[in-house]
């Protein structure tokens, strides 16, 4: 494949977008290649899908096909890997692997229809078989560039991706030592604008701490989700005394959502900490949700800090 080929790659600002902090913009433009976001996900954004969307995909899912849809005309090329694991020992969602062939249905499918394109470039991405530096440095190859720029592209995206992920470390270590929120969820639900951002606001007087999936990878347990089991490791290690509450955001029809969600539900009670799951799904109101988190908020006011619930 010729590089020159390509002069721009759309990347939709979901999924793995969000488990990568600003590695693919930082690779592409090293390569030459003009990087092109879809705009922040909003109800549009799923409008945009519902004629071409799975009606059992989950809400991230369907943001996902509303950003294919507006990105299919406005580059050449689109971005979608095939992530397979993103963690050595771990493996990723199923649908991370069947994303590629998916979206060439979508693209091709009644009323969207693009048959002759765009190109949809999908590398592997297979942690438990080749560190990510190999993976990105042999696509850039692929694209055309030549090896001292390609192992460059490689490096310095990865090197921007190391420093985004230890602002967030640092910004999560600056919170106050007592009384904190923990919103939990995948990086591409509590990151997302259209998913979480109304529960951020509604929790912003609260000094709130995003999960972060930095730093050392956790040992490997009984769940194999990558992004869950660091999950679980660190609600096995938190400082109780630090936390007033944790908070799990979970998307309707998310399968690894659906298996976990009961188990950090039964951690929290065996440590003490009180525990809130908000389900959100294209139809979620932010006005029901909101009267759930002051509900919640309200209640820990009757109970001293610390108290096993």
């Amino acid at each position: 494949m010729s590089g020159s080929r390509i002069s721009s790659i759309g990347i939709p600002r979901a999924f793995y977008y969000y488990q990568y902090p600003l590695l693919w913009e930082t690779y592409f433009s090293a390569l030459g290649i003009e990087p092109v976001l879809s705009p922040p996900a909003s109800a549009s954004t799923v409008a945009a899908a519902a004629p071409f969307t799975e009606a059992e995909h989950c809400l991230a899912h369907k943001i996902f096909d509303g950003q294919l849809v507006d990105l299919a005309s406005r580059a050449q090329a689109l971005f979608i890997p095939r992530i397979l694991s993103m963690t050595r020992r771990h493996i990723c969602c199923a649908k991370f692997g069947a994303l590629p062939d998916a979206s060439r249905a979508l693209l091709k499918g009644p009323g969207l229809g693009c048959p002759a394109g765009p190109l949809v470039l999908s590398p592997e991405i297979n942690e438990n078989k080749r560190p990510l530096f190999k993976t990105l440095r042999d696509f850039a190859l692929e694209l055309g560039a030549d090896k001292k720029t390609a192992r460059n592209a490689a490096g310095t995206a990865l090197e921007t991706m190391k420093r985004a992920r230890r602002t967030r470390l640092e910004n999560a270590r600056a919170l106050p030592l007592q009384g904190r929120f923990l919103l939990l969820g995948h990086p591409y639900t509590v990151e997302d604008p259209f998913i979480a951002r109304g529960i951020r606001n509604k929790l912003a007087e609260f000094p709130l701490e995003i999960m972060t999936f930095e730093g050392e990878d956790p040992p490997a347990s009984f769940i194999r989700w990558c992004t869950f089991n660091r999950i679980y490791h660190k609600l096995l290690a938190m400082n109780t005394a630090s936390y007033r509450a944790v908070i799990q955001v979970s998307t309707f029809n998310c399968g690894p959502d659906s298996v976990c969600a009961d188990i950090f539900r039964r951690l929290c009670l065996d440590r003490g900490l009180p525990y809130l799951e908000l389900k959100v799904d294209e139809h979620t109101g932010f006005v029901g949700i909101e009267t759930r988190l002051e509900a919640f908020a309200d209640s820990l006011e009757w109970l001293p800090q610390g108290e096993p619930q």
